[in-house]
């Protein structure tokens, strides 16, 4: 099982990178949606972390993927 951040943070990528997480440097907005929607549908993601930014500016497409589905488990950094 995987685990993958989006953040706009680099510091933060490069910390759980370190940790063993891939995930992704967001520099557009749209970006955001493309990635969760791509990581929401990989079969092997188990988990995904959010930083507060990204989440805050697509939180009520997030919201509804978590009403229709319980994986993978999304978690939001303050």
């Amino acid at each position: 099982m995987k685990a993958n951040i989006i953040t706009k943070d680099m510091s933060l990528l490069l910390g759980f990178r370190l940790g063993g997480i891939d995930g992704c440097l967001i520099d557009k907005n749209d970006q955001i949606l493309k990635n969760f929607n791509q990581y929401s549908r990989n079969k092997e993601t188990a988990l995904i972390i959010f930083s507060k930014d990204c989440y805050e500016l697509i939180k009520d497409e997030v919201e509804s993927f978590r009403q229709i589905k319980d994986k993978p488990l999304i978690v939001v950094l303050d």
